[in-house]
């Protein structure tokens, strides 16, 4: 592969530094720029912990970017590490069984790069404490922490903050707890423990949830505060450039409001509390919200997927050659499927292992739909094929909407890529992506 200027520059910056993250866009090449990377400091050894649909991106990445002749090895809970692979490439989902964290923490890695680093957002999951080590009153304890293995670690991904800024500090106090130190010069307060980072730049409140014995309280981030602050903390930590920064035509974004049958409309209006939605997309508890706003979701996409079909069928009648269609529900994929059948259509859900292969036939067949299940179709697939995307149905966390939209664009679209947000008119559609637009917004504030 011959790298884009932005991707040697991506490089460079995580070579020269022993911790670092790269938050570019999805669709720039952060592959690319890592395994560069570990080219130019001359690793002997790479550790990559990914997602499972990211497993097979890295080592088709690895005879694409690297100079050198490595061997590569994926491995799950179940596998033996092979002393002789010199890229060990494995799941967030592997990594904190024992077996297998026995045998990573044996090795000692050049450089380990955490792929789509936001997987370990919390150190309350399993997977954030494997990798970067318990957290607790007496501070950070590293010694059975994968990263902790390694000479350099580098975070990738598009979305470091995908609901608050409380995502970013397990990171910070990994991989750069001086940058979370008292500054008088600058006026910073000491943010050490997780505490007083979250009172520092996170506007919350608490939340009793459940009844009884069961009653519990979580905090609800309401919103960033103090953003420019911790921008300049990160500042020559983090490298993020957008599509618009190296070239890549960012979407259009549009709602399209469906009319349906007024019976159904009121049907669909009963079916969610719209101030427990909202509350629950404030506290950015998927569970939760997922509880709420599922039986909402469930009768929308019904209603939304023979809509969409016929809109569809109508586009292609005035020329469209493509469109990917994202949908979160399997019985909606199915109705899209049978509804558009005539006009070849390729599908991605959770069921798919090998995407390589779906990707080249959607550039090369004759198939003017793709049904991408958010989920599984939101990363690591080039869709750009298509320059027309409609969410039939949308995701409730708003880093999942951005990638998956992300993927109609790339360096060799010509077109202006639309994104379309299908949406039942007079329905609670609205106030709900008004309450995901706030959530966005911090993340571009401080991530810009």
């Amino acid at each position: 592969m011959i790298p884009l200027p932005h991707q040697i520059e991506g490089a460079k910056f995580l070579a020269r530094r022993q911790f670092a993250a790269l938050g570019d866009a999805p669709r720039v090449g952060k592959t690319g720029a890592a395994l560069m990377g570990a080219d130019m400091v001359l690793a002997g050894s790479v550790l990559v912990v990914t997602t499972a649909s990211g497993r097979a991106v890295w080592r088709k990445g690895v005879q694409d970017w690297t100079a050198f002749d490595r061997k590569v090895q994926i491995v799950t809970a179940k596998d033996t590490l092979d002393p002789q692979a010199d890229v060990v490439v494995t799941g967030w989902s592997n990594v904190a069984d024992p077996k297998l964290r026995r045998q990573l923490l044996a090795r000692r890695w050049s450089v380990a790069i955490l792929d789509e680093s936001h997987y370990g957002k919390s150190f309350d999951a399993k997977r954030t404490q494997a990798v970067f080590g318990m957290n607790d009153a007496e501070g950070l304890n590293t010694r059975a922490a994968v990263a902790g293995v390694a000479d350099r670690v580098w975070c990738l991904s598009g979305t470091l903050m995908p609901n608050s800024p409380l995502d970013l500090y397990p990171m910070l106090r990994f991989g750069a707890p001086e940058r979370l130190e008292a500054d008088e010069a600058r006026g910073w307060p000491e943010v050490m423990s997780e505490e007083q980072f979250l009172n520092r730049y996170c506007k919350w409140r608490p939340k009793e949830i459940g009844h009884g014995p069961y009653a519990r309280t979580v905090r609800v981030i309401i919103e960033g505060k103090n953003n420019d602050e911790l921008r300049d903390r990160l500042a020559g930590l983090v490298l993020r450039r957008t599509q618009a920064d190296v070239g890549i035509t960012q979407p259009i974004y549009e709602t399209m409001p469906l009319l349906v049958p007024e019976k159904a409309r009121r049907e669909a209006g009963k079916a969610a509390d719209l101030a427990q939605v909202l509350d629950a997309i404030e506290a950015g508890g998927t569970r939760n919200l997922d509880m709420h706003l599922g039986p909402l979701k469930r009768l929308t996409g019904g209603l939304k997927a023979g809509a969409v079909a016929d809109l569809v069928k109508e586009e292609f009648e005035n020329g469209l050659d493509k469109i990917v269609l994202a949908y979160w529900h399997r019985d909606v994929g199915d109705a899209l499927q049978e509804a558009l059948a005539k006009f070849g259509v390729i599908r991605l859900d959770g069921s798919t292992y090998d995407r390589a292969p779906i990707e080249d036939q959607w550039r090369n067949s004759g198939a003017r739909v793709f049904l991408a299940q958010i989920q599984a179709a939101g990363e690591a697939i080039d869709l750009s094929s298509a320059a027309e995307m409609i969410f039939v149905e949308m995701s409730s966390v708003p880093k999942d909407g951005a990638q998956m939209s992300l993927r109609i664009t790339n360096h060799s679209q010509t077109r202006i890529p639309r994104v379309r947000v299908a949406t039942v008119a007079g329905s609670t559609d609205e106030p709900i992506q008004e309450a995901l637009l706030r959530k966005m917004k911090t993340i571009t504030e401080i991530m810009r």
